[in-house]
């Protein structure tokens, strides 16, 4: 198997396209995820606040992950 650093980079990836993980839970096997499921995964335990300030206000810190109410994915500045 070739070096990950030698397959070519694509600029926009594809919900569809696949990523290697680890399973914990299979002691520890290679698995494959596909990329809309990872999101999915990241949406679904991220807490909602309306904004940058109520993110801060709830506790958050610089560099954390929320989402707002509409889903939208954003980073505490």
């Amino acid at each position: 198997m070739a070096k990950i650093s030698s397959y070519p980079a694509i600029s926009v990836p594809d919900l569809d396209d696949i990523l290697i993980g680890t399973d914990i839970s299979s002691n520890n096997a290679t698995k494959n995820f596909k990329l809309s499921d990872v999101i999915s995964l990241i949406g679904s335990t991220l807490l909602t606040f309306a904004n940058n300030a109520a993110a801060l206000s709830g506790g958050l810190t610089i560099g954390d992950l929320y989402k707002t109410a509409t889903g939208e994915v954003r980073v505490v500045v």
